[in-house]
């Protein structure tokens, strides 16, 4: 994905107001065992900070307020 290209056109369609950054994280995790599903994001990292942080610029420097 080409998050350059996505702030910068989620900031030419005019009525986007603000960008919500939401990391992926483990928390669910528990959910699938307690239903008994394997759980196939197990070995995925959540984001460090500093990539978050990165992502949210990126919005930032189209001119998109981000939360």
């Amino acid at each position: 994905m080409d998050l350059a290209k996505t702030a910068e056109f989620a900031a030419d369609l005019g009525n986007v107001e603000r960008v919500e950054v939401l990391p992926f994280h483990q928390m669910g995790r528990y959910k699938w065992k307690n239903l008994g599903m394997e759980y196939e994001l197990q070995d995925v990292e959540p984001p460090s900070p500093e990539a978050v942080e990165r992502v949210c610029a990126q919005f930032r420097q189209s001119g998109l307020k981000v939360y």
